[in-house]
């Protein structure tokens, strides 16, 4: 036969292998279909059961935060307050990326003065590895925050049955967690949240913050690279800590000026405590060689 013919018999067996090719491709974009919807399904299952508290209405607790006051939620919603509660823990990267965001919702509604109460409740830090990462994160004149292990936050995430992090919830002064899930959030989010509840922005008064002189501290050159020295009271303890909380340089000073060999030292950021008298002060320092 020639070329550009193609028999019955040929033709036959052509039509048969398209029509299986064809049949084919449909199976596989299918099973492709399937799959894709099952992938979605998932993940909007996983968001709903792990990215929020599965709670709608609230449970009490009294905690005390980092500079020893105590919050009690009934006592706030029988003052017909909101409260506004950011789930956190120190070693969480995106919760160091939501605390300013935060802090600043915080100032724009009168710094707990007004109709919103705002809570930072971390999950399993003590005081110190709270206090140094609301100072490393959250700016000047965060919200109230409780550690995890000594200040109650620990058993409220429990209570809450948070399972991820940062968690942004809403209770209203009926008990009822009107937002599970703030998510996602920034300044303008969750402002607008609070103002569809009604919830009116006040000036934010800083007159009750005591600062401590007699602990301030003060860390020269930053960067560092293998000396970093210290303006710290005599006998203040001084403690050098990596990003996640872990020592790495602990020294008693002898004088109100402190050498620290920093050499040994890996780059990058670091916080340097200072504790005296009872009263701790943190700064933010950087090892450079």
């Amino acid at each position: 036969m020639g070329l550009g013919h193609v028999g019955v018999a040929e033709l036959d067996a052509t039509a048969v292998s398209h029509g299986a090719f064809l049949h084919y491709i449909v199976q596989i974009k299918t099973t492709l279909m399937k799959t894709l919807f099952s992938l979605l399904t998932a993940c909007a299952l996983s968001s709903a059961l792990f990215a929020q508290t599965s709670l709608t209405t609230a449970v009490d607790f009294t905690v005390t935060d980092l500079d020893g006051n105590a919050h009690t939620l009934s006592e706030y919603l029988d003052a017909d307050k909101y409260v506004c509660i950011d789930f956190f823990a120190y070693w969480c990267g995106p919760c160091a990326a939501h605390a300013p965001y935060f802090t600043e919702v915080y100032h724009m509604y009168g710094c707990n003065a007004g109709d919103v109460i705002f809570l930072s409740m971390e999950y399993e830090g003590t005081t110190e590895q709270t206090h140094d990462f609301e100072v490393a994160n959250a700016g000047e004149n965060p919200a109230p925050a409780i550690s995890g292990q000594d200040g109650g936050g620990l058993q409220v995430h429990g209570d809450y049955a948070i399972q991820a992090y940062p968690t942004f919830i809403l209770i209203d002064p009926e008990w009822n967690i009107v937002e599970q899930d703030i998510w996602p959030m920034d300044v303008s989010i969750l402002d607008g949240v609070l103002q569809s509840y009604g919830l009116q922005q006040m000036e934010c008064s800083t007159s009750d913050v005591v600062l401590h002189e007699d602990v301030a501290i003060a860390a020269y050159p930053v960067p560092a690279d293998h000396s970093l020295n210290v303006a710290a009271p005599a006998g203040a303890e001084l403690v050098l800590f990596d990003m996640v909380g872990r020592e790495a340089l602990a020294i008693k000073a002898a004088s109100d000026r402190t050498v620290l060999n920093v050499s040994e030292l890996a780059e990058g950021s670091y916080l340097l405590r200072s504790t005296f008298e009872g009263h701790v002060m943190t700064q933010k320092v950087a090892i450079r060689h």
